[in-house]
Parts: C-alpha cells; structure tokens; sequence
C-alpha cells in the first residue's frame, strides 16, 4: 500500500475517533459535558445538536462523496467550541482537544491537494 494512503486513513481516524467519542458523550449527557456546557452558558438541546453533528460527521468524513462536507462542518464545530473556552477565559488545557482537532482538519484538508 502507498504511503500516502496509509497517512491519509492515519489522518482520517485520528480526527473521526475522538469526534465520535466525544459526540456520544454529549449525546448520552455524560456528566463532565454537561458541566461544561452549563459552565460556558449553552442550553442541553445546543450540546445534544452537536453530539449528534460530531457522530454524523464522523460517519461523513468515512465516504468520499460526504468527506469534505463533513470536513468544513467539523472545523465549524471547533472553531466555535474554542471560540467559546477563549471567551469563558477557560485555562488553555481544556481548549487542547479541540485545537488538536482544528490542526487535523487543517492537514486532512491539505491531503486533498499533495
């Protein structure tokens, strides 16, 4: 198999498992999500929306014809949820999981045009 494709499915599950992780935590209201979502002042029906958008994309970036909907769809979805630690001044170690993210999508998007 060719390095490339290793790299882009290395790429591809790195950015979907932890996007279905933690959309299935918002989805079953595990505790520590809805601390946090009441912590940066969102209603429970806006964490279970995005549960179920991380799930869904996760599912999208598996087939080709959905993969770069679901890319921009993601990076939508990080982007806000730093927006938010920034603007809840929240310490930079909560923001880590989704800034990991955002630099993933940034690479998996880039994979596109090598």
């Amino acid at each position: 198999m060719e390095i490339k494709i290793i790299l882009f499915w290395l790429l591809l599950l790195a950015m979907s498992a932890p996007s279905f992780i933690f959309g299935l935590a918002k989805i079953i209201s595990k505790k520590d999500k809805v601390e946090l979502f009441q912590r940066l002042g969102y209603p429970m029906w806006f964490m279970k929306l995005v549960g179920f958008g991380e799930v869904a994309i996760t599912i999208g970036l598996l087939f080709e014809p959905t993969r770069m909907i679901a890319i921009v769809l993601s990076s939508i979805i990080l982007i806000g949820a730093v927006v938010s630690h920034v603007r809840a001044r929240e310490p930079k170690e909560a923001m880590a999981p989704a800034i990991v993210l955002v630099h993933l999508a940034i690479i998996f998007v880039f994979t596109f045009f090598i």
